[in-house]
């Protein structure tokens, strides 16, 4: 049936909004790569408080895997994250080794639309003031090339784009559906008219021809029936002359 498309296109439509769909305070899916003696590492899922956040701002502190040889002063030790099943992928960053920040932070800046998860940038920078002060025993881990294993500060923080209400979006889904059925509709009785006009016309034709045929019985029977009529009036009229 024509229908039949559009709705499961809507169907399918729905169905993979709410797939993508947070709400807030959802915990958004975060795993970890590292990068050091030119090898890289598997991708390891973050803890549920490591992980931000979906609409709230957060800093936490995420633990680096110890590499399994000590790291030169030309080494480079770089982080790859990914959000939300790895639809969304960082550079890689470098918090160790030549240009990299003695206490590094990683500012991760993740870009929504309603319940949506939009994107994700992120950049290395030196560590604040008041962040050293109030985690100091990090600070000293930074300092310490043995100490291992270091955590590395993470602000997660949430920028909105284009706040859109879900539910009006789906009103105005189904609205444009059922448009679109009625389009289909209007067109598939059009596109029959003639030949409704056609077929109609032959049913007017054939009950026209049947009338026809049916005229010479109706008339004998009128004739018929006419007979003993005067047939009677003619005996009645010869017993009142005989009774004369």
């Amino acid at each position: 049936m024509c229908w039949l498309p559009t709705a499961s296109l809507v169907v399918v439509t729905y169905l993979a909004i709410q797939a993508q769909a947070f709400r807030d305070g959802d915990f958004i899916q975060t795993a970890r790569k590292a990068q050091f003696h030119q090898q890289r590492t598997n991708w390891h899922d973050l803890l549920g408080h490591h992980c931000p956040r979906f609409g709230n701002d957060r800093v936490v502190a995420v633990p680096l895997q110890k590499p399994m040889l000590p790291l030169s002063e030309l080494d480079d030790y770089k982080l790859q994250l990914s959000f939300d099943g790895d639809r969304h992928l960082t550079p890689w960053l470098k918090v160790i080794g030549k240009g990299a920040p003695p206490v590094p932070v990683v500012e991760v800046e993740l870009r929504r639309s309603g319940e949506e998860l939009l994107g994700v940038v992120a950049k290395v920078l030196p560590a604040p003031v008041h962040y050293q002060h109030a985690h100091a025993h990090l600070v000293e881990e930074w300092r310490n090339a043995s100490e291992w294993p270091k955590h590395l500060l993470v602000r997660y923080e949430w920028v909105t784009e284009n706040d859109v209400d879900l539910d009006r979006g789906l009103y105005v889904l189904f609205g444009a559906a059922l448009l679109v059925l009625l389009l289909l509709i209007f067109t598939a009785v059009q596109d029959a008219g003639p030949k409704l006009a056609i077929f109609l016309q032959e049913v007017a034709g054939d009950d026209h021809v049947a009338g026809v045929n049916g005229a010479p019985g109706a008339g004998t029977s009128v004739g018929s029936g006419a007979g003993p009529s005067t047939s009677t009036w003619g005996s009645t009229w010869k017993d009142g002359a005989k009774a004369e």
